[in-house]
């Protein structure tokens, strides 16, 4: 003797329902992305890795040779400009880096990569690099 299933318990209602509630349906991938936007790609997160860890190793540069130097003058304003300059020196390797991956995050990966060019031509340690104060 088979016994047909009951469909009802597997029914939501119609329309009718006091209880049926209707939700949009939406189609996004779910990783947060528009459809039409594509992703960040393997190779351009190596590459701002990369580019982190040479802006890291930049900070550690100007910090080494920040240690090293002197303050060339006596004057209490001039030593306080030296320093500023220096506490400058140090932290902006880090904050180049971080302004172009917030303030370029919706440009092109290629201008992302030449402001990060930039900024390894611009922010070298000259003063680790070339030895001077030692």
């Amino acid at each position: 003797m088979a016994t047909e299933p009951d469909d009802a318990g597997l029914s939501w209602g119609d329309e009718t329902d006091p209880t049926h509630v209707d939700a949009p349906v939406v189609d996004e991938p779910g990783d947060g992305t528009s459809p039409g936007e594509p992703g960040t790609s393997s190779a351009l997160l190596v590459t701002l890795g990369v580019f982190g860890g040479i802006f890291l190793l930049f900070t550690v540069g100007w910090i080494i040779g920040v240690q090293r130097s002197t303050v060339p003058s006596t004057g209490l304003f001039f030593v306080f400009m030296y320093r500023l300059g220096q506490v400058l020196a140090v932290l902006a390797p880090a904050a180049w880096f971080v302004g172009v991956l917030v303030l370029a995050r919706d440009r092109r990966s290629g201008v992302r990569i030449l402001l990060l060019l930039l900024g390894v031509v611009l922010l070298a340690p000259w003063p680790f690099i070339l030895g001077l104060g030692a």
